[in-house]
């Protein structure tokens, strides 16, 4: 299976943060995963990888699997994919012996044969506003992540933008990451969480490492999420065993069966 579905896993499970000796700081479970998308300079942008050390790393802009010839001595060891804006089999095939863990495609240039396999994510890039109809069939597909792109947005995050994630999120059955233009505030982070986002993406080659570092942090940090007030349990009051008065109430007699009969 994949090792950044695995993660996915984890977060959406929310995962208590590992105790006891010897368990390091990058060990604990994020909030959200963070992955780091490449879109240029391929070669130093899987250093700047390197130095962040996110939950998963997406190439774009190879145009073919021998792109990643060149790239073979500097791969992240974190989970790694390439986002691809058509896909063939023989595509597929290729970037999965070369050891791709996740996969990113639209809806468009993508073949129904060329989904990689269960071994492989398979992330699916779709627009924020989608209908009850386009929902219900995006969730009927074969994949298993949706990249929602929210590169538009800009400032704090409003009701208005926390809406249009949950309006996704809410009616697929699917793990959901956001593509982002600049990382969310601290104080943001968890009105994301809450509406069933698992991940943010952002691009590292505009985003600097010190940004990217401390959101990393800040993902790290967040408290464990606390159930909503829908799934909690409805709490009952129970009265009190004894009345006010302290005594052992009488129980009621028993009905005599005999009594049936003087309802005939």
């Amino acid at each position: 299976m994949s090792r950044f579905l695995d993660q996915l896993e984890r977060i959406s499970q929310n995962a208590p943060i590992r105790l006891g000796f010897g368990v390091s700081r990058a060990k604990r479970t994020p909030g959200m995963a963070l992955v780091a998308l490449v879109s240029g300079n391929h070669a130093e942008g899987c250093a700047a990888v390197a130095s962040v050390a996110p939950d998963g790393a997406v190439l774009s802009g190879l145009g073919s699997p021998a792109g990643l010839e060149s790239l073979k001595d500097s791969l992240p060891a974190a989970p790694w994919g390439v986002l691809c804006e058509s896909l063939t089999s023989e595509d597929t095939k290729a970037y999965e012996e070369a050891g791709c863990d996740l996969l990113a495609f639209g809806l468009e240039g993508t073949r129904v044969s060329a989904l990689p396999s269960d071994d492989v994510a398979r992330v699916l890039c779709i627009e924020p506003r989608l209908s009850n109809r386009e929902a219900r069939a995006i969730d009927a597909l074969p994949v298993d992540v949706l990249l929602v792109d929210m590169q538009g947005r800009s400032g704090g995050w409003t009701l208005a933008d926390i809406a249009a994630v949950a309006g996704v999120s809410r009616r697929v059955d699917k793990y959901v990451l956001l593509h982002l233009s600049q990382p969310p505030e601290k104080e943001d982070l968890e009105a994301i969480r809450n509406v069933g986002v698992q991940g943010l993406a952002l691009d590292i080659g505009a985003v600097s490492p010190e940004a990217l570092q401390e959101l990393k942090t800040n993902l790290l940090d967040m408290p464990r999420q606390r159930p909503h007030r829908r799934d909690r349990a409805s709490a009952v009051v129970p009265s009190s065993v004894f009345p006010s008065g302290g005594h052992t109430p009488e129980p009621e007699p028993e009905p005599d069966p005999d009594d049936d009969d003087d309802l005939d």
